[in-house]
């Protein structure tokens, strides 16, 4: 009951808070909340908020979820190392990294409502076992292959996901299961991961993979995926992973 009362509270503070620090971005496709009442993640030093009136490219003026009056953190080093992503706007919501030596700068800045959305990128198939090939047998086979089977193999797919309130997130794209006329089809697409859940740690994002176990059973594998957040504007996102760097667009 306890719980139900102080989620109350907040809800009530976020309610107070839209005269002083929302004035919303019309046309967005963001839900109603004004505030994440979600417990943040253990472990993640990262703060979250509202942006409040009086942002510029040289501060940004946060109001903590938890209340209180609003911070205004200097974010002049942050712009120059490609660290405030997104453009924060009144009534945003942000996550802030604050730098632990002088807690009036913002070493980190992430729009959230700039980062949820949908975002896709073309995945282009291969020639079967094609990697396997010596370069000059490959060459030689895409030169004989008819102009008219390449276009008809050679499909390429949009993938992606999409994140949401919540810290939910959705796979976008054609998904099927692997099956036998799967496995004689000659062309192959690289893999694709089916996001469920997403969430921002410590500056990092990380997307969360739920699959059902490959035994049959009712057991579910779950992976992380970490990526740093190299830009994010209106129609780009480009994530650093551990293996590579992939660009999106917003669909």
């Amino acid at each position: 009951m306890k719980t139900i009362f102080k989620q109350v509270a907040i809800a009530l503070i976020a309610v107070m808070t839209v005269g002083a620090c929302s004035d919303k971005n019309k046309g967005k496709d963001i839900d109603n909340e004004v505030i994440d009442i979600q417990p943040p993640v253990k472990g993640d030093s990262t703060v979250y908020g509202l942006a409040c009136d009086g942002c510029t490219d040289s501060v940004v003026v946060f109001l903590r979820n938890s209340g209180g009056d609003p911070d205004t953190f200097d974010i002049i080093d942050a712009r120059q190392n490609h660290q405030v992503l997104g453009r924060p706007r009144i009534g945003d919501r942000l996550a802030v990294l604050i730098d632990p030596t002088d807690t009036t700068e913002a070493k980190m800045v992430i729009d959230l409502d700039d980062l949820q959305g949908k975002w896709c990128y073309i995945a282009k198939p291969k020639m079967r076992d094609f990697a396997s090939m010596p370069p000059r047998l490959q060459r030689r086979m895409m030169a004989n292959m008819p102009d008219s089977v390449k276009e008809r193999l050679l499909v390429p797919k949009e993938f992606g996901f999409q994140l949401r309130r919540g810290r939910t997130a959705r796979p976008i794209g054609e998904f099927q299961h692997s099956n036998t006329t799967d496995d004689l089809s000659p062309v192959e697409y690289p893999p694709f991961k089916m996001y469920t859940e997403w969430h921002i740690f410590n500056g990092r994002l990380i997307l969360t993979e739920e699959r059902m176990a490959l035994n049959g059973k009712a057991d579910r594998q779950v992976t992380n995926d970490t990526a740093s957040i190299l830009l994010l504007t209106k129609d780009t996102l480009v994530l650093k992973f551990k293996d590579e760097v992939k660009g999106y667009y917003r669909k």
